[in-house]
C-alpha cells in the first residue's frame, strides 16, 4: 500500500519567502537523497486559516519504506541543521 506523507508549512510573519524556500529546497532535496518519491511542494491558494500554507507530500511504497525514509531523514546532521534553522522561520506539522 503507497503512504503519501504530507508536512503543512506556515511561515512566521515577516519572515522573507525566499528565506523559506531555500529551506524548504534543502528538505525536499534531502528526503529525495533518503529515498522519499515524488516530493512536490504545493502553496495553498484558499482564504482562511489555510491562507498562506505551504505543503510538502511525498511517497513511499509501504510503512516500513516510509519508517526508512524518516529515520535516515533525522539521523541526518544536514535534516537536523535544516530542522533547527526551520524553527526560527516557520511552523510545520505532519
Amino acid at each position: 500500500m503507497t503512504i503519501v506523507g504530507l508536512t503543512t508549512i506556515h511561515p512566521n510573519p515577516g519572515v522573507k519567502w525566499e528565506d523559506v524556500q531555500k529551506l524548504i529546497k534543502k528538505a525536499c532535496d534531502l528526503a529525495r537523497k533518503h529515498g522519499a518519491e515524488n516530493v512536490t511542494v504545493m502553496v495553498t491558494m484558499i482564504g482562511g486559516r489555510a491562507t498562506n500554507t505551504i505543503g510538502v507530500t511525498s511517497r513511499a511504497e509501504d510503512w516500513a519504506r516510509y519508517g526508512q525514509v524518516q529515520q535516515a531523514l533525522m539521523d541526518d546532521p544536514e535534516m537536523q541543521a535544516v530542522m533547527l534553522e526551520g524553527g526560527q522561520i516557520a511552523t510545520w506539522e505532519s
